[in-house]
This record gives structure tokens, sequence and C-alpha cells, in this order.
């Protein structure tokens, strides 16, 4: 019979609070602060751990809603408003994020099924624009991805002004992203940090954006641009229910947050940035060959020991128990690249053994012993010129990786971080989850990252409408796996045997490439599977997931069907020893639980695994009729009895 025709061949893949505390972090946009018009907003967040209570109150006065909190008895007082929270007592006029966004950017208000954002982030560095597709639940997929180094802090030491020449690079780039905007007729939403923050000439420059661009600028807060690089995070990473550290070093600030499950713990901004750095201690914009001192170094390292010292960060983090730490932005992403770069081409791509070499496969995180071999290299290099040439690094943070990488290994040695994950999300994609929560009640974003993403995928290529039926076949992938790990042989080439080693991740990996396993059939019928693995190992809307998990799941969707998994392949090869025997053993589930289901009508609901003698048994009850459509084994099998058996 045609299944147990499958299964056989499946099985020859083997080869043979503390407390009661709470409080509400008051999000605020604080350009009317200072005296610009503005129409501000304000988001609560429940936060916990928080020994103080934040009350919000809004005025509005002819368009204007200028933001202010009020901290009521709060150790934490002042170091909110040295973080750019003004403290006030205002009559409260409440304009809701929606209002505001639609009102400034001439967006228009959530219409059922899918919207269209775009979020800029105008950093001191470089400006950054995402524009994403939401649907009605609030899952959002990326679109595009835009970024432009203006530089805007640039010229100005200290940040305190806007110069004319990056006010202009400004609003060019901002010209085009509207530009790119307008053609998705996406909602657009700015929001500006340090750089236009500290600027005395800010309310000039935002007018100026208004006038010649037709568009509004919010002005983050230090606390709040930090909360909302926390909830970008969480929609890259699954890490939803650690306590973790975020790190963001930026050009003019350095944001740290520690959070648990999606609300903020502590949150701060340090007046520590790579061109504020570069340009008070290092000489940013000096000729190409002119050398870097050791004194420039050390008097950079002291500066840096002070602000941190001084801030209290440091005794937060140490008196917080947090499990992972996780850094974002492009400073931080430049040094995995280049540490990424090294470890890939130190040696040759297989060791001596013959093994594949695990590094080509790493997930995007380093160690502290890593960054230290990485500042001493970027040193070593004595002047721009030779910055430029060091492998893995963007030619143009040639110029202040400098300063980002003696300031992120002292941030690793005052916090004691041995180890951090990159986060390829950061304020951008915050500010996109910040609007989505102010158009959906009880949104919970980042919860489960890795499901929501594999949804997402397989909506976007529901091709023929297959998606319930590849579900069902996950379904049935799983009831099977759960079987095969309860039996065993007494041989370790047997599935029911290697199952016994697969975990719960490789099973949710099972699952997952089981509902995916479809996907190539949106390019075409005909060799699907090969489809499916191109769409998926170059896809960017897996999120939560590690280099090697990604590669994993394309193996098994390219290997459900036809040949089986080997050492000819060369993606294959590059797996471990141990991961290619579970990638085998979870093939071959996969391809009983696709075969089961391949007529599309979930005529078998479940299916069960029994150990008979030396024998694995696989019942389904159910009369039906099935076909399984695989070219290689087209067959009708009846199935007349309500059950019936499959011996492996």
């Amino acid at each position: 019979m045609i299944c147990a025709g499958s299964f056989v061949r499946a099985r020859d893949i083997l080869g043979s609070t503390r407390g009661e505390f709470f409080c509400y972090t008051a999000f605020t946009s604080l350009r009317s602060a200072h005296g610009s018009s503005t129409y501000g907003y304000a988001r609560l967040m429940k936060t916990g751990n928080f020994s103080s209570s934040i009350s919000l109150k809004r005025t509005a006065r002819n368009n204007q809603a200028p933001l202010f909190a009020k901290i009521v008895g709060s150790a934490e007082a002042d170091r909110l408003t040295e973080n750019g929270i003004g403290v006030e007592d205002l009559d409260a006029d409440p304009l809701s994020l929606n209002q505001v966004s639609s009102r400034k950017n001439g967006s228009k208000s959530a219409q059922k099924g899918d919207m269209i954002l775009a979020a800029v982030d105008m950093g001191t560095n470089s400006f950054h624009m995402v524009v994403v597709r939401a649907d009605s639940q609030g899952r959002f997929q990326l679109m595009d991805t835009e970024k432009e180094d203006v530089r805007l802090g640039s010229g100005s030491p200290d940040l305190s002004v806007i110069t004319p020449d990056a006010e202009s690079r400004a609003l060019a780039a901002l010209k085009r992203f509207k530009i790119l905007a307008e053609t998705r007729k996406a909602e657009m939403r700015l929001v500006a940090t340090s750089a236009v923050r500290e600027a005395r000439n800010r309310r000039t420059f935002v007018r100026r954006v208004r006038d010649t661009v037709g568009l509004e600028v919010e002005v983050l807060a230090g606390t709040e641009e930090a909360c909302l690089i926390y909830q970008g995070v969480l929609q890259a990473l699954p890490v939803y229910d650690k306590t973790i550290l975020v790190v963001d070093i930026g050009g003019g600030s350095t944001e740290f947050v520690l959070g648990h499950e999606g609300k903020p713990i502590y949150a701060t901004s340090l007046k520590l940035g790579h061109i504020r750095l570069s340009q008070q201690f290092l000489s940013l914009g000096s000729s190409k060959k002119d050398e870097l001192k050791k004194e420039q170094i050390d008097e950079l390292r002291r500066h840096i020991r002070v602000i941190l010292a001084d801030s209290g960060v440091i005794d937060k983090v140490q008196a917080t128990d947090f499990e992972v730490a996780v850094g974002s932005s492009g400073t931080i992403e430049s040094i995995e690249q280049m540490i990424h770069h090294t470890v890939t081409t130190s040696s040759d791509s297989q060791d001596v053994d013959g093994q594949p070499n695990a590094n080509l496969l790493r997930d995007r995180e380093f160690t502290a012993d890593e960054l230290n071999q990485v500042v001493k290299k970027i040193c070593k290099a004595k002047n721009l010129e030779q910055r430029m040439k060091i492998p893995g690094l963007p030619e143009k943070r040639a110029d202040v990786i400098v300063a980002g990488a003696v300031l992120l290994e002292e941030i690793f040695l005052a916090m004691g971080i041995k180890k951090i994950m990159v986060s390829p999300y950061a304020l951008r994609e915050g500010v996109i989850v910040d609007t989505l929560a102010e158009i959906f009640e009880n949104y919970k974003p980042g919860f489960n990252i890795r499901k929501t993403s594999i949804l997402n995928l397989a909506l976007k290529f529901n091709t023929d409408r297959r998606m319930e039926s590849a579900q069902h076949s996950a379904s049935l992938a799983k009831d099977i796996l759960a079987g095969l790990q309860m039996c065993s042989t007494g041989t370790k080439e047997c599935v029911s045997d290697v199952a016994l080693f697969l975990n719960k991740g490789d099973a949710d990996l099972l699952e997952a490439a089981t509902i995916l396993h479809y996907v190539g059939m949106f390019i075409n019928h005909k060799s699907y599977h090969k489809h499916s693995y191109y769409l998926i190992k170059n896809n960017e809307h897996l999120l939560g997931y590690s280099p090697m998990e990604i590669e994993i799941l394309a193996l098994l969707v390219r290997y459900h069907r036809k040949k089986v998994p080997s050492s000819k392949d060369e993606d294959f090869a590059k797996l471990p020893e141990e991961v290619q025997k579970k990638v085998r053993a979870m093939c071959a589930v996969m391809r009983v639980a696709v075969a089961l289901d391949r007529c599309d009508s979930s005529a078998i609901r479940h299916a069960h695994i029994f150990q008979q003698s030396g024998s694995i048994l696989l019942i389904f009850k159910r009369q039906a009729s099935i076909i399984v459509a695989d070219e290689h084994d087209l067959e009708a099998l009846s199935v007349e009895a309500k059950s019936a058996s499959l011996s492996s």
C-alpha cells in the first residue's frame, strides 16, 4: 500500500515584582516643553518594580498638546527629569495617538483589513525608515526598509546645534522617504532622538521639516526612546518571557532598558554616543591619515567610566538578575559583522576531522572575549584609512567605530556582560508596535514571535488555500513524533530511537516546517519543495529563529518529498553530525504526516504510534479515501475498515 511505502521510505532516510508597587511610565513628546508647536502624545505603560507613581496630565490649546509628567513621591524624579521629562501639573485633554498621527501627517484612520504604516527614526548618525503591512490583528510584516547617512549631529561637538549642512541633508532624506511612503500609501510617523532633542535650534528645525516636507516630527524623551527600543527588540528575538538588558548605542546617546514580559522595569538614556564621543575626543572629520593616539583612547575611557558611574545605571543593572543581554543599532551590528567575518574566514570550511565548521551557521551574538579582540584590532589601525580596510566593517562607519567599540567594551566591563545577542530591530520597529498598540485593544506584541512569523509567511504564500491542510499535517507530525518517542527498538538507526533525542525545540521546528512545506507552490507546483527551500532560507520575516534553525527549516521542507537528505548536499553537510541525524528523523516523520493529508481533506484526524514486538505501528481511525499525490508513487489507498495499521 502506498502509505506503507511512504513510511518505509521515510524510515530508510536514516540509512538503516517584587511586591505591590507599580507605576505608569509616561511616554512623552517634549518639543513643546521648549516652546515649539506640537501635537504630543502619551502612552501609559504599566511597568512594575518601580517604587514610584507617575501621573500624566495634558493640555490642548490652539492645536498644541504639550505633555508633562508629574512624579509623585518618587526617588526617580531627578533621574527622569535629567533624561528630558518635564515635571508639571496641567489639565488633561486626551488626544489618541491614532488621531495625532492622522492629523499630523495626513494619514487616514485605520480601516478593516490590512494597514500600511511607515516609521522614520531620525537618528543622530542616520535616518531609517521601515514600511510594514499590518493585518486586522496587529501582526505586521516588513515591506521596505530605507537608510540615509544624514549625520544630523555632525558639526557640533556637544550636539547643541543642527548645522545648515546637516539640516539640508535631513530635509533631502525626508523628502525621499515621503515619496516612498506615499508610493506605498503608508501612514507616516516620524520620531527624532538626541540630535534634535538637545539642539537649541530644534524648534526652527522641526518647523522647517513641517513647512518644507509637510511632515510633523515627534521629539522623543530619552526614557521614551529607550522603552520603544525595548518594544522593537521584542519583535525580533524570542526573549519576551525573560528578564533582559537592552543596550542601544546611537550617535548621540546610549539607551539602557531592563524589561520582562513586555514591561520596562528600568529605562534611561545617557549622553554617550559614537558621534558625540568621536567629536569630543577623537577629532572626527580630520584627515584620513591622522593617527589615533593612545592618550585619546585613555581619555575617552575615563570619560565613559565617569558618566556610567554617576548615572546610577550600573547599580540598577547589577541589582537586577537579568538573563539575557541584547544589543541593537548600527555600532553593535557592525561589531557583530566584524566578528562573524573573522570566525568564518579564519579557518577552512572543514576542520581536521573533516567535520563542517559550525561557525558558518553561528547565531547573531558575540562574547566579551570576541569583543575585546575586535576593539584591539580597531585601535591597532592607527588612522581612518587603515580602519576602512578592516574586513567586515562598513566603510561609512569607520570614522566612528573607535568610540562606539570602546564604549561597548566599557559597558561590558561595568555591567559584567559575558555575551550579547544582536537584534535587527530597534527604535523604528518599536514605533510601529506603539502605533498598533493605540489602534488595537489588548494588543500583546512579541508574546510568541516565532509562531507569528511562521503563520505570517504561510499566509503570504497561501496558494489554493493550502494552509489549513498544512496545519493539519503539522498536527499529525506532532502526534507521530510523540508516539515514536514512546517507542524503542534498541537500534540507533531506527527513526523511533533517534526521535528519543529530539527535544521540544526540535518538535517546534518540525511543526513549523510542516506548516511551511507548501509555500513554494506560489512559484510553481513542479519541484515546489525546492522553491519552498529557497523562500524559507532567503526570507527576512522568520523572526526569532537562529541561522541554524532557519537552515534546518529549509532543509526539512526541501527533503519532505523525493530525494532524502544526503551528505552530497553542501547545505546539509554544513550541519553538525548530531543535527544531521535529527534532521533525517524529522524528515521521516514529516514525509508521513504530509502524505496522510495529501488530498487536503483532513480525512485522518489523528495518528497514533504503537510498538508491537520489533515493529512500530502507525494507526489511524477514520473511514476515508486517501490519495497520496507523490510523483514517485501515485496510488489510491481506500481505507474501508475503521482502522488500519502500517508496519515499519
